[in-house]
């Protein structure tokens, strides 16, 4: 079984104060969430349609990781972490889209920083690329029946898990990916990991899925265990 990595903000957090965060400027268009082909329920937030404009929470050029997280969106990456995933023939993203346009910092315009802003690029990654398997990562639903749906497991019931183990033979060879029934925002192969490591990939934490555990009932939701 191939092993695969949680992918979490650098800091653990999508507004802290180690690498910058992007917000979302007006005009904020919103197109179609992805749904769940067998019951129809969003999977996903409302898509992120252009003109894509952001404005990061810093000027501080050591806090413009290569991956670029906030709300609204799933992940925005730099022009090298692309050419970095060319290079290395990676797979999962399904689109790239035209430079993001970055307006201002929290702090102010663009100013002396402008030269030295990485071109940051929005990447269209869908859900799905694998299944979770429930009983081995420990799952447990305090109100099961209130599930919808077997497949995309869409209900208001509180879940608790131990772990991130993917069903066997679910997993598509994507090297980023959504699982379906995992409360993550992406998960990663060995390889992408060796890749990160290789190139010093900025503002990701890559968590050892076996380590990962999740309970809707504890402040800040997920959190490491050995």
């Amino acid at each position: 079984m191939p092993n695969f990595y949680v992918l979490e903000s650098g800091d653990g957090l999508l507004f802290g104060d180690k690498w910058s965060y992007a917000e979302m400027l007006p005009p904020i268009n919103l197109g179609e969430s992805e749904k769940c082909p067998i019951c129809g329920a969003a999977v996903s937030d409302q898509k992120w349609l252009p003109p894509h404009r952001v404005k990061l929470s810093s000027d501080e050029k050591e806090k413009w990781g290569d991956l670029l997280w906030g709300v609204g969106f799933r992940l925005i990456v730099t022009k090298r972490f692309i050419d970095i995933y060319k290079k290395e023939k990676l797979k999962g993203i399904i689109k790239i889209h035209p430079p993001v346009h970055v307006i201002k910092f929290r702090t102010g315009a663009l100013g002396h920083s402008a030269p030295f802003l990485p071109t940051y690029h929005l990447v269209d990654i869908p859900w799905g690329g694998a299944n979770q398997d429930d009983r081995a990562s420990g799952v447990t639903f305090e109100n099961a029946a209130q599930l919808k749906c077997t497949h995309c497991r869409q209900g208001v019931t509180w879940r608790k898990q131990e772990r991130v183990v993917i069903e066997k033979g679910s997993w598509n060879g994507a090297d980023i990916f959504i699982p379906r029934g995992a409360p993550v925002p992406f998960m990663i192969s060995e390889r992408f990991k060796k890749v990160a490591e290789d190139y010093g990939l900025t503002n990701g934490w890559l968590i050892p899925a076996e380590n990962y555990a999740y309970d809707e009932r504890r402040p800040g939701l997920w959190y490491i265990h050995t």
